[in-house]
């Protein structure tokens, strides 16, 4: 898997074969021969100990963007692709963002006291479950706040199923919405709870669609176990990257003379959310007493899903979850072009985690380091036609901030140099190699 970009980086670069296999479109003998030479060098240098080193290196702590093992990941990377002889560049700005820290409180209030759980459990079988420095489910850019109120099942929290609510005359006004994941984006379950009314949201797994009705769960098998908690963000404004410098590079320091729109008229989320394990909601859910739900909102849970949860059902949820503007780093490395050095393909992943980030986003990530270091090797005696960048993006679980933010700063380079752009989150997923593609350069 470690040889998938390789691989398809050759075919970016250079002509497809022809139908013999030695011989290449727009390529004489002599020359077919020395690029299959060449290609065969080239495939001959990536390892997998060292994609091993890099994705351990990588995630030995949870990452998530403005923390300090985050920062040290962007180091280890600009190490790593410097020593392997590329150009390296950071990239700074300063983001819009919530604290990577939260605190977050959900608990039954009546018929009982009972706080639930809202982190996964602690494994023999995986110590990475007892680090330290690793946090509760959130969902990023929830407002902060301390509800304590009654509860009304949405479903899955599409716009149809608040309509559908309204059709059946149940309100969502000073209530919270319990919604489960899947159908849509978990934003737009927020959005269109705090337009119903509500005053805050939970958004479970249910294990209809995750969990032990897939198969055995975590760690006997890869299906969601019941304290499996799925983070995310929730913002939903009509444009990607920093909230507050919409189409503009947010630019780090306080000389940069980036204007910035008010926090408070931007369309963020006004009321608190997070997720939730199907464990925990076990306890709101089955509990609830209202009329029973539309068949196809009976969810995987082994009981009668209700619609709403009666006079003696209360939850609070608290979340605290400041925002401030948050340093993020983007670094790039570059082989620059022998013969077309103004033709540039670009390969990218973003490297902020939620958590340890395994696969999403690293196995991308330390793909590319290796990648790099390969390219470093070859480039001494054959460097690439076209230049090459990787670069590693940051602050992407928040909302495509990072990568969004060099676009906005460099997009007249792009739109002069870029031949193509090959993204590498989550490359290494699994045994079967699959891609897909889209024509907008």
């Amino acid at each position: 898997m470690p040889l998938l970009l390789p691989l398809l980086l050759l075919c970016v670069v250079l002509p497809a074969r022809a139908e013999s296999p030695s011989t290449f479109d727009g390529f004489g003998v002599h020359a077919s021969r020395r690029q299959n030479d060449l290609e065969r060098r080239f495939l001959a240098l990536p390892s997998s100990s060292a994609y091993r080193a890099h994705l351990e290196r990588i995630t030995r702590d949870p990452h998530p963007s403005g923390s300090p093992a985050n920062a040290a990941v962007a180091e280890y990377l600009a190490e790593t692709m410097a020593a392997a002889g590329l150009r390296v560049e950071t990239y700074e700005y300063d983001a819009w963002m919530p604290d990577y820290r939260p605190r977050i409180t959900v608990a039954l209030v009546r018929p009982i006291r009972l706080p639930l759980n809202t982190q996964e459990y602690i494994l023999p079988e995986d110590p990475y479950s007892a680090h330290p420095d690793l946090t509760g489910g959130w969902n990023a850019y929830s407002a902060s706040g301390d509800v304590t109120a009654g509860v009304v099942y949405v479903n899955y929290g599409r716009r149809e199923d608040f309509q559908q609510l309204r059709e059946l005359g149940v309100s969502l006004q000073g209530r919270i919405a319990v919604a489960r994941y899947g159908g849509n984006y978990r934003g737009f379950k927020a959005r269109y709870a705090e337009d119903a009314g509500a005053v805050g949201v939970i958004i479970y797994s249910d294990p209809a669609n995750y969990g032990y009705r897939g198969g055995p769960v975590y760690p006997e098998g890869k299906q969601w176990s019941e304290s499996t908690v799925q983070r995310g963000s929730i913002k939903t404004l009509p444009y990607d990257g920093d909230p507050l410098t919409p189409f503009v590079a947010a630019l780090a320091g306080d000389t940069s003379g980036v204007q910035r729109l008010d926090p408070d008229q931007v369309g963020l989320p006004r009321i608190p959310v997070t997720p939730l394990a199907y464990g925990s909601a076990t306890e709101i859910l089955s509990r609830m007493t209202g009329a029973a739900v539309p068949a196809d909102w009976q969810g995987g849970l082994p009981f009668a899903y209700r619609l709403e949860g009666g006079e003696a059902l209360t939850v609070r949820l608290q979340v605290e979850q400041p925002h401030q503007l948050v340093r993020i780093v983007d670094v790039c490395g570059s082989v620059e072009g022998s013969q077309w050095p103004g033709q540039e393909v670009i390969l990218g992943s973003h490297y902020d985690a939620w958590t340890f980030g395994a696969v999403d986003p690293n196995g991308g990530t330390a793909m590319l380091l290796t990648l790099a270091q390969s390219l470093g090797k070859l480039a001494r005696k054959h460097p690439p036609r076209r230049s090459i960048t990787i670069c590693h993006w940051d602050a992407e679980e928040y909302g495509i901030i990072g990568s969004t933010e060099f676009v906005e700063q460099h997009a007249e380079r792009l739109q002069a140099s870029t031949v193509a752009y090959i993204n590498a989150d989550m490359a290494v997923a699994g045994p079967n190699p699959s891609g897909s593609a889209s024509p907008t350069l």
